[in-house]
């Protein structure tokens, strides 16, 4: 019974020891970006969290800057590049990307309600929204690449910190981050914790380019494509709609203040359907929600088997369209 006792103290001296190690290590190497003060994003080991680097960039650049026009959305802003939106605009148009992965109303809204807030003005906006991702929840969202910075969702730095620790503490986590730091290579086995991927993130204007990708399509389209062939899966060219509506009362709320204040600013915006790969057409009922709201000639559905839609050279995966796709969606909405 000694010798079980004495074990077990030992034990909890180590693992107590060994999780004393861990929480140093997370303090010194701050694996989500979210403790130190970084003037640039890019080429970042992990993911991070797009929302709060987007905030962090808006914050520290906004008073400086004077911000006046905005996209919104997902990762998949990645496709309205600044240089492309230029042309539609007046010249004296001072772009930020105000992006998060997975982006919801939710954020959108809160990001909108804060840049009035400040004073600043809402001149040019374009929202990006996706049938997969924009309605999904009407609160802050939850997991570490997702979660809402506190200065939008008013939740506490507490709750905020405690979803990275969790995640970060956990084995997957742990595993592939320090392998990676130890042998500085990368294996498909680290997806969804390490960035296989260099990207830009232009520390004043937010934009992001994926630049180690459009270096791959600009070297070879064709080894491009065969190397993603999996992440490319071939479609039956059966026209579908999306069944569900998901714009709750809630939501609808969040989409008449986001007008009302459009309305106050005098905006020209435009709300853009993505052309996702997947050729699923958006909600009817959540389309004619948003006619109503923002009107029939503002809102741009690009949904379902579209011109846009058929070529597989138009994207990077199954899940984003390349600025290539951009480009052409704005000299659409802009005519």
């Amino acid at each position: 019974m000694k010798n079980f006792l004495r074990d077990i103290y030992n034990f909890g001296i180590i693992g107590s020891g060994f999780l004393a190690i861990l929480l140093i290590a997370y303090l010194i190497f701050d694996p989500f970006y979210v403790l130190k003060d970084y003037d640039d994003f890019s080429n970042k080991i992990t993911s991070g969290n797009k929302d709060y680097i987007s905030t962090t960039n808006f914050l520290r650049n906004f008073r400086k800057e004077e911000y006046n026009s905005y996209i919104f959305g997902s990762s998949r802003t990645v496709a309205f590049q600044h240089s492309a939106w230029r042309k539609y605009l007046p010249d004296s148009s001072i772009i930020f990307t105000y992006d998060a992965y997975s982006e919801t109303i939710y954020g959108i809204y809160k990001k909108i309600k804060l840049i009035d807030s400040l004073g600043l003005k809402l001149n040019n906006v374009l929202i990006v929204i996706e049938k997969d991702e924009t309605f999904m929840t009407e609160t802050n969202s939850k997991g570490y690449l997702f979660i809402k910075h506190p200065v939008l969702s008013g939740e506490s730095f507490y709750e905020f910190h405690w979803e990275f620790l969790k995640s970060y503490l956990t084995p997957k986590f742990l595993f592939c981050y320090y392998w990676h730091l130890i042998s500085g290579k990368y294996s498909p086995f680290m997806l969804g914790v390490i960035e296989p991927y260099k990207t830009k993130i232009m520390p004043v204007s937010n934009e992001t380019k994926w630049i180690a990708l459009d270096s791959m399509l600009a070297e070879s389209e064709s080894e491009y494509y065969e190397k993603m062939a999996h992440l490319l899966p071939v479609r039956d060219g059966i026209p579908r709609t999306e069944t569900q509506s998901k714009i709750s009362a809630k939501q609808k709320k969040m989409l008449q203040e986001i007008k009302s204040i459009f309305d106050k600013h005098n905006t020209n915006y435009r709300l853009v359907i993505s052309p996702l790969y997947n050729q699923i057409k958006f909600n009817l009922t959540d389309l004619n929600v948003l006619n109503s709201i923002f009107g029939r000639n503002f809102v741009c559905d690009f949904s379902g088997i579209k011109e846009l839609t058929k070529p597989k050279t138009n994207y990077y995966e199954f899940s984003h369209y390349r600025p290539k796709v951009g480009e052409q969606i704005m000299q659409r909405i802009y005519k």
